[in-house]
C-alpha cells in the first residue's frame, strides 16, 4: 500500500509546476469567458456515420441535414462554421434489417471547447442497415417522342447488353434491369446510333463500370 501511495505522489509531483500553470491557465480562460456575452447560433449540418459494419449500406434519412442550436461567448460564436459542428451517430452496434428510429441528442455533436450544444433538431433519424449486393443486370433503352408519319422503329440494340450494379440488396433485388435515359425519337427517318447515360435516379445504385452506352435504332418505313 505504500508503495501505491509513494507511486502516486510521484506522479503527481512529477512536472507540478507545469500542471500547476495548465490549471492556472484553464482557471483563467473560464473566468474570461464567464465574463463575455452570451450569444446562441443555429447551424444546418450533416450527420456522420462512423463504424458502418463491412458489406452494409445506411439507408433511410441519410441525406437529411440536422438544425444544430449551440450557446456560449459572443466571442466564440462569432467566429465559428457548421465545419466545426459534427453530429456523430456510431453505427457499430446497428443490426441489420428493418428501419429502426436511431436517437439524436447533444451528446452526440462534435463543437468547439467553450460552446455549449443546446439542441438538436430532429430529435432522431430513421435509418436502416442493409447487407450490400452486386448484381448483373440487362440494360433497355426507352425511347421519347415519336416518329414521322409512315415509319416505325424495326429494332433498338444496346452495347453493352448488361451492366454490374451495387447498392443495398433490397434495391438490387427490386430491378429487373437498368435503363439508360430515354432516346428521343422526334423526326427521325432514318437508322440512327447515339450515346446514352444510365438512368442514375435511385441515388443508392452505383455502377462501378460503365455509364454510358451505345444505342442503335433501327428505322424502316411502314410497308
Amino acid at each position: 500500500m505504500h508503495r501505491y501511495l509513494k507511486r502516486a505522489r510521484a506522479l503527481l509531483l512529477e512536472n507540478w509546476h507545469l500542471k500547476f500553470f495548465s490549471l492556472v491557465l484553464a482557471t483563467g480562460l473560464w473566468v474570461v469567458i464567464d465574463k463575455q456575452s452570451t450569444s446562441e447560433i443555429f447551424f444546418d449540418v450533416p450527420v456522420e456515420f462512423q463504424n458502418v459494419p463491412p458489406n452494409s449500406e445506411v439507408i433511410g434519412e441519410t441525406s437529411k441535414t440536422v438544425q444544430v442550436r449551440l450557446r456560449g461567448p459572443s466571442t466564440l460564436i462569432r467566429e465559428m462554421t457548421a465545419k466545426q459542428v459534427t453530429p456523430v451517430v456510431d453505427l457499430g452496434k446497428m443490426a441489420q434489417g428493418g428501419e429502426k428510429s436511431v436517437p439524436l441528442n447533444p451528446q452526440l455533436v462534435d463543437a468547439p471547447f467553450g460552446v455549449e450544444v443546446v439542441r438538436i433538431t430532429p430529435t432522431s433519424l430513421k435509418l436502416s442497415l442493409e447487407p450490400s449486393l452486386s448484381l448483373r443486370r440487362p440494360i433497355a433503352a426507352p425511347t421519347s417522342g415519336h416518329l414521322p408519319a409512315g415509319y416505325e422503329v424495326d429494332s433498338i440494340s444496346v452495347n453493352p447488353g448488361d451492366v454490374r450494379v451495387q447498392g443495398p440488396a433490397p434495391h438490387i433485388r427490386a430491378m429487373s434491369k437498368v435503363v439508360t435515359m430515354p432516346v428521343d425519337l422526334t423526326n427521325k427517318r432514318t437508322t440512327f446510333i447515339q450515346t446514352m447515360d444510365l438512368d442514375a435516379s435511385d441515388t443508392l445504385i452505383r455502377f462501378p463500370e460503365t455509364t454510358r452506352v451505345r444505342v442503335e435504332v433501327k428505322i424502316r418505313k411502314k410497308s
